[in-house]
């Protein structure tokens, strides 16, 4: 037979083959032949750094590097376990131009890489992301301004706050930062314990700020978000909350606010009414958690405002079925509305939305009382086929039969999140997969009367599937598997029946399977040879990436030496 090469089939065939694989396998996949390393550099624009990628065949992320000349945007894993200040080293010496760069939930910013080599990254990067880092400091700011001069977007939101004020982002830190990004034009700073005085430095030195985002800054006050917006009437985007009082003066010189997003904050009649009358440009909008909102005032906003895509009502307690019921009319051109903790909504406003807003995409109505209203049935319901996601968690109320309308209304699904809804079995499970065949991921975190998925064939799409805390144990893993093991890649099993049988049983049939957690799996290898146990699960599965263990078999296999040997597989255990 004659060996086969890489340039035995056209080029397009290759591009067509490889646009259906994980960017993730491109590594592998580059060091092959030059042809596939031409595509897969053509086809990539994004890098995930884990540990594994610094074990990677090849010469590790440098060798990365090298062979993907077109990434352009990087991002750090959370999970990250290695040298961080070497990562940008090596991010910086690659000559690539980076424009983003994400280095969200690290354990710091690396201050002194950037200092010594961040000017060859800084003439190209745009975007920096360093949310929820658990230490942040004016150090870093300063860093990051001298590095990075040409920076658009910058996200340090929601840090792990200290009480040292040698450990915390202050006003100094903002005023350096400000004097320095000229071409700044958004900043998240939520979470910080700053006052009006960083706002008035970046909106008086940014003169390109037109995304300003400061939810949860309790010691900033409404007089300095409305100068900050009175300096910068082009601004598209602002968020805030923390025990705020908007009043009309709050917005009255945003002409072109696309997006708004406010929380935990009490909207006075005056703002209300000026919201209403001022025919912002809203795209977006979103009131979570605030107090003062009524139903007229919604109702005249929403009247005014029909071009809104995106809505969020989160705790919004007037709402009920009957006021929906005038409401939705107005929604139509809705793509996405949170309604989540709206105690008084039932599955009868869920069905006038997807009837009534025909490019619907996503709704999330978790903490409501779905299946509470009997007889309010789906048979006389248009479907939607526009809606793709579903967020239902925590609701007491969500039954088999309320799920199975819901299925049938939208029978397009691709994304469905029910977490600790107890009264869903397991035949409202199956019979939502059978009628929404093409769901790709399901979340039934906390479900405890699941035992299984059900037989009746359907979720033959299933991608990732998050079932901890429920109680499928190794007949309902397997019997899951065995009818849709072929595409799962992710699993989230954290259950206490489910023992190493079904486990392996899992590994077996699930060939594509990259990510498996069972933290909380207690007896899984409850009677010894977990070391075993463990090197089958890596070495006869050469596509998963990542294994979470069990917590009690943690301390016993994850030495230095036991996860360099399943990286050099391409595993991260932990």
């Amino acid at each position: 037979m004659e060996e086969f090469r890489c340039e035995s089939l056209p080029e397009e065939i290759w591009d067509s083959i490889l646009q259906r694989v994980d960017e993730d396998d491109f590594e592998s996949l580059s060091l092959t032949c030059k042809l596939l390393l031409s595509i897969t550099d053509r086809l990539r624009s994004t890098l995930t750094v884990s540990d594994r990628t610094i074990a990677a065949p090849g010469g590790g992320i440098s060798g990365i590097l090298r062979r993907f000349r077109r990434v352009r945007r990087i991002k750090v894993d959370p999970a990250f376990r290695g040298d961080l200040d070497l990562v940008v080293r090596e991010i910086s010496g690659s000559g690539l131009a980076i424009e983003t760069l994400d280095l969200s939930r690290q354990r710091f910013f690396p201050s002194s890489s950037v200092r010594t080599v961040g000017e060859k990254l800084g003439t190209t990067l745009k975007t920096l992301i360093c949310s929820s880092l658990r230490s942040m400091t004016d150090r870093d700011l300063i860093a990051i301004s001298e590095a990075f001069p040409g920076l658009e977007e910058l996200d340090i939101s929601k840090s792990h706050l200290h009480t040292s004020s040698a450990a915390m982002v202050t006003d100094s830190g903002i005023e350096a930062l400000a004097s320095r990004l000229a071409h700044l034009r958004r900043i998240d700073v939520s979470g910080h314990f700053i006052t009006d005085a960083s706002l008035s430095a970046l909106s008086s030195r940014c003169a390109s700020l037109s995304e300003l985002h400061v939810r949860d800054c309790c010691f900033i006050s409404e007089s300095a978000i409305a100068s900050a917006v009175e300096r910068r009437p082009n601004t598209t985007a602002i968020s805030i909350g923390g025990n705020l009082t908007l009043t009309r003066r709050s917005f009255a010189d945003a002409r072109f606010l696309r997006s708004l997003r406010v929380s935990d904050s009490r909207l006075s009649d005056e703002f209300l009414t000026s919201l209403a009358n001022s025919r912002l440009p809203l795209g977006y909008l979103r009131f979570d958690h605030c107090v003062g909102l009524d139903f007229e005032s919604l109702f005249s906003i929403l009247k005014t405002h029909r071009s809104l895509n995106r809505l969020g009502l989160r705790n919004a307690q007037f709402l009920t079925d009957e006021s929906m019921e005038l409401l939705t009319p107005l929604l139509r051109e809705l793509t996405a509305i949170d309604l989540g903790s709206c105690v008084n909504l039932t599955e009868w406003t869920f069905f006038r939305l997807a009837e009534n807003c025909p490019r619907m995409e996503a709704v999330r109505m978790d903490m409501t009382k779905l299946g509470s209203r009997f007889g309010s049935g789906s048979n006389f319901v248009k479907k939607n086929n526009r809606i793709r996601s579903l967020d239902l968690s925590l609701d007491n109320h969500l039954n088999d039969a309320t799920l199975r309308g819901i299925g049938a209304v939208c029978p397009e699904l691709r994304e469905v999140v029910m977490r600790h809804c107890w009264r869903v079995s397991d035949s409202g499970i199956d019979e939502l997969g059978r009628i929404c065949p093409r769901i790709r991921s399901l979340d039934v975190y906390g479900c405890g009367s699941l035992k299984n998925l059900g037989c009746a064939g359907g979720f033959g799409e299933l991608e990732t599937l998050r079932a901890s805390a429920s109680k499928i144990g190794d007949e309902g893993l397997a019997m899951a598997v065995r009818r849709f093991g072929e595409r799962l890649r992710v699993v989230e099993l954290e259950c206490t029946v489910v023992t190493e049988e079904g486990v392996g049983e899992m590994m077996r049939r699930c060939r594509r399977l990259k990510e498996v957690n069972l933290k909380y799996c207690r007896n899984i290898c409850s009677g010894g040879g977990e070391c075993f146990w463990l090197a089958r699960m890596v070495f006869s599965s050469p596509s998963i990436r990542r294994i979470t263990l069990p917590e009690h078999l943690t301390s016993r296999l994850t030495t230095e030496k036991q996860r360099e040997l399943f990286l050099r597989h391409g595993c991260v255990v932990c």
